[in-house]
């Protein structure tokens, strides 16, 4: 079945190993003959919290280069800056006019922008699940592959499109989400973050540098006290088993390595050691390809030129026929 993909990333930062694994990965495999795949830099979304011009558009740029490495095909998928589509604000404007207040203030993901940023409460902040809602529901995506945390921004997106359905007729799609969400450690254990460099382990660092972080703050099971103590990979281990799951090949490798720490035949040392040979194994091909358009800044503009003129296009004609349905005339 053909589906209309969609899933943004916010040019708050570099992409890191999170972002890769538990994003940019799936992103590749939608590249499928019939599909239709629109993956978005998210820098209205970025403003949110970030002060600095220059760091916006140059994480833009980036990623965009991250995306391309990591296998994101121009021709295959289209590839642009939430910028670039002015009637997805427009879309967010009309869909705000259907959304209460109540709501927005109760979702979980405003609550922690509050908890991070108390003195910058803004009222992008409150709305940025309506704003979300427009980058899906323009394009009339099928599929959007998001992170857990982001359930509840797509839950109030489907919640939109059946108001707005009922109201004024069938218009919108109510999108699916990925039925299996990966969720990648950092290196203290929580979810790795773009905003938490402290537990991150950034795309561009060298082979060296991830080992020394492994080794120095990957957090283990701490009840282990000894190398001859047993582990307990699925439970305590909190950073590093949990990444072996997703990077080390073949179910027998990957229960090999549960199995020596259960019978503590393997140190925490050595384990980290493994993962991190098994992480270069991911990552150096796509640092390879990296290098290979470092400097092509030329090329990624004509890469978000073309993919903002091929969004726009699709995004444009939902907000022409919502405009119709409401009743507002461009005179």
């Amino acid at each position: 079945m053909s589906q209309i993909v969609l899933s943004g990333i916010r040019a708050t930062s570099r992409l890191q190993l999170g972002n890769f694994l538990g994003a940019v990965i799936n992103f590749v495999k939608f590249q499928q003959p019939g599909n239709t795949c629109m993956y978005f830099i998210a820098d209205l979304h970025s403003l949110t919290t970030m002060e600095s011009p220059e760091e916006i558009r140059g994480n833009l740029t980036e990623i965009v280069k991250d995306y391309i490495a990591a296998g994101l095909d121009p021709e295959q998928s289209i590839i642009y800056a939430q910028s670039s589509i002015p009637e997805i604000s427009e879309l967010c404007l009309y869909l705000s006019m259907i959304q209460q207040v109540g709501e927005l203030e109760r979702i979980p993901t405003f609550k922690e922008k509050i908890k991070k940023n108390p003195d910058n409460v803004n009222l992008g902040l409150l709305t940025y699940p309506v704003l979300m809602a427009a980058d899906i529901l323009g394009p009339k995506a099928t599929l959007v592959p998001v992170g857990e945390d982001q359930v509840p921004n797509v839950e109030l997106a489907r919640s939109l499109a059946r108001k707005f359905n009922n109201r004024f007729g069938e218009t919108f799609i109510l999108p699916e989400m990925m039925t299996e969400m990966i969720r990648v450690p950092g290196l203290d254990g929580k979810k790795m973050s773009k905003s938490d460099a402290d537990n991150a382990i950034e795309l561009s660092m060298t082979i060296p540098v991830i080992r020394e972080r492994y080794l120095k703050f990957g957090v283990t099971d701490i009840e282990r006290k000894l190398r001859s103590d047993p582990g307990d990979p699925y439970k305590r281990c909190q950073s590093v088993y949990p990444v072996h799951e997703l990077v080390t090949v073949g179910e027998i490798e990957i229960r090999a390595i549960a199995n020596a720490c259960l019978k503590a035949e393997i140190g925490c040392v050595e384990c980290k050691h493994q993962l991190v040979d098994n992480i270069a194994k991911v990552l150096e091909p796509f640092q390879a390809a990296r290098v290979e358009i470092v400097d092509k800044n030329d090329f990624v503009r004509e890469v978000l030129h073309e993919g903002g003129k091929k969004a726009r296009a699709l995004i444009i004609e939902t907000v022409k026929e919502v405009r119709e349905k409401i009743g507002i005339v461009i005179y």
